[in-house]
């Protein structure tokens, strides 16, 4: 008898009634609530963020090959300007040259 109520929900109060039930269940679950990163990385927080070893990540400051900051003999990151930094390394499609190929050869006469 404990499922009929369901049918009496409209889409909008299931979702909510559903969501509400997931994050009741996967919290007890897990015992420990996950706390939410930290804007500013360490140089270990970071390494882990972008899985690289420590000296990868070295390398890459001192090419001035990632975005970082320094105070003293500390580097710190800042999480946003990481996860900028791994997105402009996306790699076109075929189809994307395509169409930017394509979008040249119309206006360079």
């Amino acid at each position: 008898m404990a499922i009929s109520f369901l049918t009496n929900l409209n889409e909008e109060e299931f979702k909510s009634f559903l969501k509400q039930s997931l994050l009741e269940i996967l919290g007890t679950q897990s015992g420990i609530s996950k706390s939410p990163e930290p804007d500013v990385f360490d140089i270990k927080q970071a390494a882990e963020f972008l899985h690289l070893k420590i000296n990868t990540l070295y390398e890459k400051t001192s090419r001035k090959l990632i975005p970082h900051f320094k105070r003293g003999n500390k580097l710190y990151f800042n999480r946003a300007q990481l996860q900028v930094w791994v997105e402009e390394g996306k790699v076109k499609t075929r189809d994307e040259l395509q169409a930017e190929a394509s979008t040249y050869t119309l206006f360079k006469k």
